[in-house]
């Protein structure tokens, strides 16, 4: 056992994190596994404690799942096992993690989606903002440009602003609220994919994604998913 968790949390832990468990087959995100990990951390166990109940041979894994959990709040929810259109891979976050400031995080994180950065461009980045005195965004172009070829992906971000819907959504996990964002994008007709934190959502596409963008209005597209959000999300009482 490790403190702070109960025995149902420990083997969703261990389910999740196992090397053999499929990525489908995982039932908490990397940044839930970090939560957790957090949590037994603060009722006292140490790094030890946790790699010895997770079965690793040391304690690096533990501290990457730890050190995601400082990316920005609306980053978290990005955070998979593996690396899709709408979504940034562990291995990806971890060396995300190394970028200097919040804001620097974001922006690079956009472009993870945007430009397809790999892991290994990511890292480049983070050296570049290391070692030298370049903006951000100069870093991204000088990584980019290395490319044969580079193909445009849009990227859009919305805000949950209604506290009762943030708190339904803190109370699930990141499994239902993406599967409740799909249910609002096919709703609602967007050329998209997307990912739903607890008080932030992201949609990803192709042209046809900026092209709706620009035709409807950000804030319109905005409005819409917060309203399906509010009316299908479980945990609030519809009738008061």
């Amino acid at each position: 056992m490790l403190p702070g968790l109960s025995a149902l949390e420990l083997g969703r832990l261990c389910i999740s994190v196992g090397y053999g468990t499929h990525k489908k087959g995982r039932p908490l995100s990397p940044t839930e596994v970090g939560k957790l990990l957090r949590r037994a951390r603060d009722a006292g166990a140490s790094l030890e404690d946790c790699a010895k109940a997770l079965g690793f041979k040391g304690t690096t894994q533990v501290s990457r799942f730890l050190g995601v959990l400082d990316l920005p709040p609306d980053v978290l929810h990005l955070v998979d096992w593996g690396r899709s259109g709408d979504s940034i891979g562990f291995t990806t976050a971890v060396e995300l993690n190394r970028v200097p400031t919040p804001e620097k995080k974001r922006a690079v994180a956009t472009a993870i989606l945007e430009e397809g950065l790999q892991t290994g461009e990511v890292r480049q980045v983070a050296q570049l903002l290391k070692r030298s005195h370049w903006p951000v965004q100069e870093c991204l172009r000088e990584v980019i440009g290395m490319r044969p070829t580079v193909e445009r992906v849009y990227v859009f971000m919305g805000a949950i602003v209604d506290p009762t819907v943030k708190l339904a959504l803190a109370n699930q996990t990141q499994e239902q609220r993406n599967g409740l964002l799909r249910a609002g994008i096919e709703a609602l007709g967007l050329n998209a994919s997307g990912r739903l934190g607890e008080e932030v959502f992201t949609l990803v596409g192709d042209e046809r994604l900026n092209t709706q963008l620009n035709s409807e209005g950000r804030e319109f597209i905005e409005s819409r998913l917060r309203t399906y959000l509010k009316e299908n999300v479980r945990g609030i009482d519809h009738e008061c």
